[in-house]
């Protein structure tokens, strides 16, 4: 007789109450999303119609920075099991960078 075997698929849950499925969603959702405003962008500017141009690099720079968050909560992830001076290194300098990456793609500066 053969063995019968079963297929079992599991996710594994977080700290933060999701898993990990759903910050991979919105990694590839987010990719999409900046593609379609890239292709659509270089499409408008090839025909010479730069009137939308603003829009599209606006729904880019605002996608770029929702992208941000992703590697942040990676970080973070794995900072909260560091020392506390780590800890508080780590705060200073994500808020730095997400700082500096945030007014650059949104034009602060």
């Amino acid at each position: 007789m053969a063995k019968k075997t079963t297929k079992r698929t599991t996710t594994r849950s977080t700290s933060g109450g999701g898993t990990r499925i759903t910050l991979n969603k919105f990694a590839f959702w987010l990719i999409i999303i900046i593609g379609i405003a890239m292709a659509v962008g270089a499409v408008c500017h090839y025909i010479g119609f730069t009137h939308s141009e603003a829009l599209f690099n606006w729904i880019k720079s605002i996608c770029f920075t929702l992208a941000m968050f992703i590697p942040v909560i990676l970080s973070y992830r794995h900072a909260r099991y560091k020392s506390q001076s780590w800890f508080i290194v780590w705060i200073i300098f994500t808020v730095l960078i997400v700082f500096g990456l945030v007014s650059t793609l949104i034009a602060l500066f």
